[in-house]
């Protein structure tokens, strides 16, 4: 989104601290989270592995013949016991190894002076009844985790058990070991974290230009707020053409949803009118494939680095109607201009006789005044009763009086306050064109040739009828198809050839004939009819 962010006050070391703390707190609280599973797993899997060492070890030592030999004999054969110490010295997780008879007397012990004493513990009376299982008690070495499983002979019966065990002393080791190894990691890692967080918070701070997120938050509601409020859409593309940002009014003249719209290539939308890419087009008013719509398509530069196309898109429709509306202005204007001038002219005449003691002169000409301005004002007051229009046909006279142009206003003429058909500022615009290429059509025309201008505007409730008629230059049969064109005009003039083609939008719109009849050298009739009610305002 386009728009800088800016602190309301005070320096970025207040954002900047608060964001580390907070991907601190985070970071840690993740950290502690994973450590402790792992820690809690680790320990389990430590714990499952010494009892699959011990019952691995003693169910071996269980079934061996030596074993059932020395339960047999009541006596340790010198091999077994060497052997069974070596495996005690060599195995990590196992502390002690016992061989005991039926009676729970020692055969073997890892402590020989312990060799012919009873079984220390009263937890091996499920291993004499022929059952394999582990057991926590305290014995002749203290606390230990034990694993027992019987002996027996070649005829199944039980006569004896072996007993392996790791102490408690040796657990507490293997836990602290651990312990200490995660103690170290997490230090190591709370370390890194503090880099990366300080890292990544003057990192987000800089992007962020010392924002704060709910800044970030206010800024873009604000912006999203301005944006829909335009009357244009506007479009944002990134460097491949996708949609990045839209707003309503976009999207509205699209026909599709804001959400749809974001990440669509932009040439699935909209083209040219003449089927060309928008890509990397710059224009203003350009023609799209979609006849409502017009483009303006520049660069808006975000940085010295990139910047970005932004669309803005018009609706021609509207780009019409003000266009009328300033076309009609302009001849209220214009009318407005000439009656000024004209009643200057004649305050002039009337000062002038005044000054020369030749006041029946200026009564005289007052008089004809008045009379001329009877015979022409009263029958457009009186048949034109729309105040802007009768102002408009009363202002083109003057102008035309100044021409030695006559304008004549049919007697059958009449138009109400309120046309049903056009708004007032239509019919301004209509009536207004229509005179002003009658005026320039006959202005043309040789000093000695006939110069008039005939007008007759008639509403009823069957329809609107406005005729211009001028004995002007007429014309030619190879550019008649071409007066109703924007921008088309006989003149060298530029901006010329706008009134004729509003004329045509006009009658488009409200369903509204043109009918030209001309012939060169002989003048030209525009006759238009409206027979559809109009709804709105005046």
């Amino acid at each position: 989104m386009a728009g800088n962010i800016r602190r309301k006050g005070g320096s970025a070391a207040p954002v900047f601290i608060q964001t580390t703390c907070w991907i601190m707190l985070c970071w840690f609280v993740l950290l502690s989270f994973t450590l402790g599973l792992t820690l809690r797993y680790s320990l389990s899997t430590l714990q499952e592995k010494i009892d699959d060492t011990l019952r691995a070890v003693v169910t071996t030592i269980a079934t061996s013949p030596a074993v059932q030999e020395a339960l047999t004999q009541n006596a340790c054969d010198p091999e077994l016991a060497a052997y069974l110490d070596e495996l005690v010295a060599a195995m990590e997780d196992l502390d002690v190894i016992t061989i005991a008879d039926e009676n729970s007397i020692r055969v073997y012990h890892i402590n020989k002076a312990r060799i012919g004493e009873k079984f220390v513990g009263g937890d091996e009376g499920r291993a004499l009844a022929g059952e394999s299982y582990f057991s926590d008690a305290t014995g002749t070495m203290g606390f230990q985790h034990r694993f027992f499983c019987p002996v027996t002979n070649g005829q199944g019966q039980v006569i004896g058990f072996v007993m392996g065990s790791t102490t408690q002393s040796r657990m507490e080791e293997l836990h602290r070991s651990i312990n200490t190894t995660y103690i170290k990691l997490m230090g190591i890692l709370v370390l890194c974290t503090l880099v990366f967080s300080g890292a990544l918070a003057i990192y987000l701070n800089y992007i962020l230009r010392g924002a704060k997120p709910e800044d970030l938050v206010k800024t873009y509601l604000t912006q999203s707020d301005v944006l829909n409020s335009l009357d244009e859409g506007l479009i944002s593309l990134d460097p491949t053409g996708r949609v990045r940002l839209v707003n309503q009014t976009a999207a509205a003249a699209l026909g599709k949803k804001e959400e749809l719209l974001l990440g669509m290539d932009v040439d699935s939308l909209l083209r040219l009118e003449n089927g060309e890419s928008l890509k990397d087009v710059r224009g203003e008013n350009l023609a799209t494939s979609r006849t409502n719509i017009l483009v303006n398509s520049l660069y808006v530069k975000n940085s010295s680095r990139w910047a970005r196309q932004v669309l803005i898109l018009k609706d021609r429709s509207e780009l019409r109607r003000q266009a009328e509306q300033l076309g009609g202005t302009r001849h209220i204007i214009s009318a407005l201009r000439a009656n000024n001038h004209e009643f200057i002219n004649k305050l002039q005449v009337i000062s002038g006789l005044l000054q020369m003691d030749r006041a029946e002169d200026a009564l005289e000409y007052i008089g004809s005044i008045s009379a001329e301005h009877a015979h022409t004002l009263a029958p457009v007051m009186q048949l034109i009763q729309n105040a802007n229009v009768a102002a408009l046909i009363l202002g083109k006279l003057n102008n035309m009086r100044e021409l030695d142009i006559r304008l004549t206003l049919l007697a059958n003429s009449h138009l109400p306050e309120h046309s049903r058909y056009l708004t007032t500022q239509e019919l301004v615009t209509v009536v207004g064109n229509l005179l002003e290429n009658a005026i320039e059509a006959v202005n043309v025309q040789n000093a000695d040739a006939e110069r008039r201008v005939v007008l007759q505007i008639t509403e009823d409730e069957t329809g609107l009828l406005i005729v211009v008629s001028d004995s002007g230059e007429g014309i030619r049969e190879d550019i008649l198809p071409r007066i109703f064109e924007s921008g088309f005009s006989t003149k060298a003039d530029h901006g010329r050839g706008v009134g004729m083609g509003l004329v045509r939008s006009i009658a488009e719109r409200n369903n509204g004939t043109i009918e030209v009849d001309s012939e060169p050298d002989a003048g030209s009739t525009f006759t238009l009819i409206f027979n559809t009610p109009r709804g709105g305002t005046v």
